[in-house]
């Protein structure tokens, strides 16, 4: 597989920079220059009156100087005061969107707007507005000039901010390569698409990640039955694949980290891996059912997160687990009202083929606590409910521990792929007996998104472990849906975060 992204540079220097490139200037809502640049004041005043720029959020003015060769674009950015991720991204994908195809160079007068966090959260914006996945398309897009971005910043700090960048340009890396994966068809991308994308990528980085595929006789052995009542509607055989990364063996004497002991025990990364979901036997209504291949989001960041910190080259030992099945009707298929017994034993009882992401997730992450992890966090378009309580501008967090919480929410707001809390409280689980079995695998409409969530913290007792419903994050719908590639930044980022406690 080739991503069609296009090869966007981002740079930083402490100087003024580099003739030949569009200069990029921020502008207040009062109409005030942010940068101090005494050589061309005057000429930006003129410009700002001639313009008659307001200096609300993501405005745009362009200047073109022929006789110099030079061009000269300003951007409204608000209050300094209110500017959030929200806003930096709006200001990122203008800058972007009046430069992609006009100059191939261009250089942002930041100075000292802008603080770490804030900086990052621009940097990858910056990159992802350059991301596009037209490789389908008879005729591609190939007008885009813009190759270099050239950040100024001053201050003391310059080290901390080149480490921010090295670690959006790892993100932007891995962000890209889940958004590719996700926006392929379903006709290309199935389970063993999945597995061979992993071994590539083990391939790619053979000093750091490992790769083994478990198929549906192996599960067979292993008592997955859970897992096999979704795959088995399928001819596409369902793939149960670990990506192993070593960075404690290989990194911590490069990084000089005394706390190894800490860092050995893995965390483990869980993603549903629904290539297409049509329901099964539960079929769903044919209206948008072609974005049902966005299903397996929750396996394709993972397994960008995966890439993702193998640019990073964390000091950490991180499994990546991959539950990948197709959920089709045909004579095999589970039916609803079938009971299951799961790899730890529970019985199922399967009310819904629907409700199909739990059941492969259930019996993957009874699997992966061989591994004695740290922490599982599994990722998973799981519920609708979460799409209606959330939209798409949170992902649902669920988690049995409470520093596993903050942990997270932490590193939402640093990268800016935000997360809410919702609850498991123990009155929710009623709603999951069974009449015939040990559990049924949907609780009714009430509290959709919890109950999936209470049902998946039957298998993972005694691990702290988080569930991130990101049904509603991990794709936008409609005439362009395509894959936003989240969380890659909110793991990644917390992975970073661990290394630096």
């Amino acid at each position: 597989m080739t991503s069609q992204t296009p090869k966007l540079t981002l740079s930083l220097s402490n100087k003024t920079p580099q003739k030949n490139s569009c200069q990029v200037y921020f502008i207040n809502d009062s109409k005030q220059l942010l940068q101090n640049d005494d050589k061309t004041q005057n000429l930006l005043k003129n410009l700002i009156k001639v313009s008659q720029i307001s200096g609300k959020v993501g405005e745009t003015f362009l200047h073109f100087d022929l006789q110099n060769d030079t061009a000269i674009l300003l951007v409204g950015v608000g209050s300094l005061d209110k500017l959030n991720g929200t806003h930096l991204q709006k200001i990122a994908k203008k800058i972007y969107q009046a430069l992609a195809k006009t100059y191939p160079v261009a250089t942002i007068y930041l100075q000292d707007c802008l603080d770490e966090i804030q900086f990052g959260q621009f940097s990858l914006a910056l990159l992802n507005s350059s991301y596009r996945f037209d490789i389908y398309k008879s005729k591609q897009d190939d007008n885009t000039v813009l190759t270099q971005i050239n950040l100024v910043v001053v201050g003391e700090n310059l080290a901390n901010y080149e480490q921010q960048l090295a670690l959006q340009n790892a993100i932007f890396v891995g962000q890209s390569f889940a958004k590719d994966v996700a926006n392929e068809p379903p006709n290309v991308c199935f389970p063993a698409f999945m597995a061979q994308q992993a071994q590539e990528l083990a391939k790619q980085y053979p000093d750091l990640l490992t790769v083994k595929v478990l198929g549906e006789k192996d599960m067979e052995k292993l008592g997955m039955n859970c897992f096999l009542a979704v795959s088995r509607g399928s001819q596409k055989e369902g793939q149960l694949v670990l990506l192993e990364y070593n960075g404690v063996t290989h990194l911590t004497k490069q990084t000089k980290s005394t706390n190894t002991e800490k860092l050995e025990k893995p965390i483990v990364f869980v993603g549903k891996g629904v290539t297409f979901d049509t329901g099964g036997i539960s079929l769903k209504p044919s209206e948008g059912m072609g974005e049902m291949k966005f299903d397996m989001g929750g396996s394709a960041s993972v397994l960008g997160a995966m890439k993702a910190l193998c640019e990073a080259r964390l000091p950490l030992q991180v499994v990546g687990a991959l539950a990948c099945a197709e959920n089709m009707p045909s004579g095999n298929a589970t039916r609803p009202g079938d009971i299951v017994t799961a790899m730890n034993g529970t019985t199922v009882e399967i009310l819904n083929t629907d409700a199909e992401g739990r059941l492969v997730l259930c019996d993957t992450l009874t699997y992966v606590q061989q591994y004695d992890p740290s922490v599982i966090i599994d990722v998973a378009t799981l519920t609708g409910a979460c799409v209606i309580a959330l939209g798409g501008v949170r992902t649902g967090l669920f988690s049995n521990d409470e520093d596993v919480i903050f942990d997270l929410e932490q590193a939402s707001e640093d990268a800016h792929d935000r997360v809410w809390h919702l609850p498991l409280d123990d009155d929710y689980q009623e709603q999951l007996n069974s009449h015939f079995a040990d559990v049924q695998n949907i609780g009714g409409r009430p509290a959709g998104a919890i109950t999936a969530g209470c049902f998946l913290s039957r298998f993972v007792k005694e691990v702290p472990w988080a569930h991130l419903d990101v049904a509603g994050t991990a794709w936008v719908s409609g005439s362009k849906a395509e894959s936003t590639g989240r969380p890659v930044p909110l793991l990644l980022t917390y992975l970073y975060r661990k290394t630096q406690q």
